[in-house]
């Protein structure tokens, strides 16, 4: 009776482990979607490093969308080598179309796709090796949107706060995921007055847009608007007399490429009750573009190479 039951814990103290694995096997992925700076460049790669002449080559590519809206018009452009030499033979470029990107809700991941480029490796002289870089250029149509709280409050609601040792707080600005990032800066509150021809006196709002995605806003077509960024923005109603200074229309153009700042000085045209949340939003339009680049190295075996 002792061995039999010797056995069974022994048996039972065996199968802890494949317990545990099931278990661990069968639990869901709790940390989320990955969330960047949107399309993002998973792998590019030949199929071999290597190769002799007139050997056969793949370059693959795998992107993904890792931002907060759909990337429209990608487009991914063979460049770095000649293609003529090395007897490439497709489209160029390769056309993904639309990217839907990550579900928050859902937890699912932005979609992916792939493609790849035939190429044949280009005559050599027999007993020479030379390297090559070919790159690959991934455009894509994106948006960033930004939503920035600002509290107004009546002066006499302020002071009513302030008698009671209660104070005003701010939010960050909400901004997509994207490779053009948003601040809206103010300050923690706008106090308006309740009488008087001008409830406030002018105060300053600072749109701040900063380049993030490692890349560069440019329309493959239209080099002449590189670092233009189409801007939206929109107020709430009881803000007026809006002049934003140099920012005229509706585009504006990055610095270098990397930054840009809107400074919009408003007036609060009629005065809340008590206190009121408002919200500033901020719509960027813009083509984007990052690069990745990979190596082959080609022996040559054409005797007969002049």
């Amino acid at each position: 009776m002792k061995e039999a039951r010797a056995k069974e814990l022994k048996l039972f103290l065996l199968l802890i482990p494949i317990f545990a694995v099931i278990s661990i096997s069968g639990c869901s992925n709790t940390t989320g979607p990955t969330f960047g700076n949107g399309v993002s460049i998973l792998n590019w790669e030949p199929t071999f490093s290597s190769v002799e002449s007139g050997d056969n080559l793949q370059l693959r590519i795998r992107i993904q969308n890792q931002g907060e809206v759909t990337a429209k018009n990608v487009r991914a452009f063979l460049t770095g080598i000649n293609i003529d030499e090395w007897g490439f033979f497709g489209s160029n470029p390769s056309n993904f179309n639309e990217l839907l990107p990550p579900d928050r809700v859902q937890g699912t991941e932005g979609q992916e796709k792939q493609d790849t480029f035939s190429l044949v490796a280009p005559r050599l002289p027999k007993g020479t090796t030379q390297t090559y870089s070919p790159q690959v250029r991934l455009y894509y149509d994106y948006k960033t949107t930004a939503v920035k709280a600002i509290t107004l409050v009546n002066e006499n609601e302020l002071k009513r706060l302030q008698d009671q040792g209660q104070t005003l707080t701010s939010t960050d600005t909400k901004v997509s995921s994207g490779p053009l990032k948003v601040t809206v800066n103010t300050g923690k509150f706008i106090k308006a007055r309740e009488t008087g021809f001008l409830y406030t006196n002018k105060f300053p709002i600072t749109i701040d847009i900063q380049n993030v995605g490692g890349g560069v806003v440019s329309y493959y077509n239209t080099p002449q608007d590189d670092y233009k960024v189409s801007v939206k923005l929109e107020f709430p109603s009881r803000l007026t007399n809006l002049d934003c200074g140099t920012f005229f229309g509706n585009t504006i153009m990055l610095w270098k490429g990397q930054d840009a700042s809107i400074t919009c000085s408003v007036q609060i045209s009629s005065p809340p009750l008590t206190t009121e949340e408002a919200n500033i939003k901020v719509t960027l339009d813009y083509s984007y573009y990052i690069d990745r680049k990979t190596t082959v190295t080609v022996t040559g075996t054409d005797e007969g190479f002049f």
